[in-house]
């Protein structure tokens, strides 16, 4: 394939990440919004929003230093050039994407860096093609700052070893030395797991100041310094942001060191289970193969076999790219083993191992012949995937908060004449600040937002017909599955259209797929099966003795 191709091939995947990023509404899970954008937007939006339990002030579990350096900032210039009373959360959706968006140019920056010369384009392309990087790099996943610090932290690995042996060069190990402890502690304060790929980052950097001290203590000591107290003061620096969000004011007992905090919520199990217990080999055999796709994951485990079986049978002399290699392998094995030790294990915590990966296949250069069977693999598993992941798994959710927001706002006479009740219901977790509501209007009560998860019918139905009496007309918006809605109605197919039916169709959002709930959507058809419901509910109809279902 030729050098031109792979610049148009490149540039065009390019613009395909611009696209998911900017209008990718697939819901990969509720951690991207409730980790970053719903944090920030009520403070800097006034919109209404809810924090979760890692933002609980009493046993603060996230720093908020990385949510204000991404979306934080973004949303600032959003509430300083809106005018208007209403903000759209089409805007706010774009607004906290194009962080991310711009911060995944990080790995290709790295990519271009930790690769041979002559393999950069196919390296990129490779990079570009992949699905990771058009759905769990452009969105406000805390594993998405993760992964940008990881391949950061490799490529200033790389340029010390660079320099080693040219006193140029040299000259610049400090600043290198101290930008990786301060990447470091960047690191820890985002995602306490960054230290499981740090670790043999951390073991080459010793190795490095060792051989430059010729193992002398005071030498080592004094070239460790400046780094040590860049570490020291970005720590602080930390500390002191995150104790003045969560408290107000600094002091000794108000002192937030939110990894310690992070670190013993996760070594209780009881914690971990309300999550989600998994078995421990699920990253091994399923995560680490979902990120990577087979056909990389063949090609990185033929580069490592070849790391200490050398195919020419000859002890290989440690260049820099050898040494790179190596540390890369050690990179992936240690975060492996180390986040395999906690039951709780998702995909997405396997994302800083993509840029590594790729890297390590490229230089050993098998991968390069592009042989036909790895091409197709690789293509069809990367479209599967980013059409599952940055379309279709629940994509109806938030595309359903935009237009519930015009329901609620644009159609006359809004909220002039009556208050409006939205109940979410079988669907991932609503992010609140995508609805754009203003806090005064959900602190008069004129707006109210209830997400239902997973209730039972009878549970769903008794929420609605209890509803909290207004001194206005009440108007009930749910959003729901169709065959959830089937079920609450009590009716079937033909009574649910008929003119009595307690629960009207006003809209519904293609594509969206539940995978908890497959079984469900198919019975109800293809095109309901895959679609998101926004309904208007009669309350008095629901709590009528025709239509209240009997408690089983």
């Amino acid at each position: 394939m030729s050098r031109i191709s792979l610049q148009h091939i490149y540039l065009g995947l390019v613009l395909v990440r611009v696209c998911f990023a900017i209008f990718g509404t697939g819901f990969i899970h509720p951690d991207e919004y409730f980790q970053n954008g719903e944090v920030i937007a009520g403070s800097r939006l006034g919109v209404d929003a809810i924090l979760t339990w890692e933002w609980n002030d009493v046993f603060p579990c996230r720093s908020i230093v990385p949510v204000w350096l991404t979306t934080g900032l973004s949303l600032s210039m959003l509430h300083i050039l809106h005018k208007g009373p209403l903000l759209s959360p089409r805007l706010i959706f774009a607004a906290q994407r194009l962080p991310f968006l711009f911060a995944s140019f990080i790995l290709d920056y790295s990519v271009y860096h930790l690769v041979h010369d002559s393999a950069r384009l196919q390296a990129l392309s490779l990079l570009a093609s992949s699905y990771v990087m058009h759905t769990y790099q452009v969105r406000p996943f805390s594993n998405s700052i993760e992964a940008a610090l990881v391949a950061l932290s490799l490529v200033l690995l790389r340029e010390l070893l660079v320099g080693e042996n040219q006193p140029e060069v040299s000259k610049r190990r400090l600043q290198h030395l101290a930008l990786l402890a301060s990447v470091l502690v960047c690191g820890l304060f985002t995602r306490i797991t960054f230290a499981a790929f740090f670790l043999p980052i951390a073991l080459e950097i010793l190795r490095y100041c060792l051989r430059q001290t010729r193992f002398s203590l005071p030498a080592l000591l004094r070239l460790l310094a400046v780094p040590l107290l860049v570490a020291c003061i970005t720590t602080l620096g930390f500390v002191y942001a995150d104790s003045l969000y969560f408290h107000g004011f600094l002091r000794v007992s108000t002192v937030e060191l939110t990894p310690l905090n992070f670190l013993r919520y996760n070594l209780l199990p009881s914690n971990l289970a309300e999550h989600g217990l998994h078995p421990r080999w699920l990253h091994l055999v399923v995560n680490l193969p979902l990120i990577a796709t087979p056909g990389l994951l063949y090609y990185v485990l033929r580069a490592e076999f070849d790391l200490f079986v050398p195919r020419n049978a000859e002890k290989l002399k440690l260049g820099v790219i050898e040494s790179m290699q190596r540390t890369m392998y050690w990179v992936r094995l240690s975060a492996i083993s180390i986040l395999s030790i906690q039951p709780h294990q998702e995909p997405r915590f396997l994302t800083p191992l993509l840029v590594p990966m790729i890297a390590m296949a490229t230089n050993n250069v098998r991968i390069l012949q592009w042989q036909r069977p790895f091409l197709v693999l690789w293509i069809v598993a990367n479209l599967v995937l980013v059409v599952l992941f940055g379309i279709l798994h629940q994509g109806g959710v938030v595309p359903s908060l935009f237009r519930v927001h015009d329901i609620v706002y644009a159609d006359p006479p809004g909220l002039d004449t009556h208050d409006v009740r939205i109940i979410y219901w079988k669907t991932y977790m609503p992010p609140r600040h995508l609805l754009a509501i203003p806090q005064r209007d959900t602190l008069s009560k004129q707006v109210g937002v209830l997400d239902i998860a997973g209730a039972s019918p009878f549970s769903a139905l008794r929420t609605l017909v209890t509803l909290e009496t207004t001194a206005r007309p009440l108007s009930v918006i749910l959003v729901a599955p169709f065959h959830a809605v089937r079920e609450l109605d009590g009716f079937d197919q033909h009574q649910l259209a008929g003119p009595r039916r307690c629960v009207a169709e006003r809209d519904r959002v293609f594509p969206h797929l539940d995978l908890d709930r497959l079984a469900e959507s198919v019975q109800v058809g293809w095109r309901d099966g895959l679609s998101l419901g926004i309904f208007d509910v009669d309350v008095a109809c629901l709590g009528s003795s025709t239509a209240l279902p009997r408690a089983r």
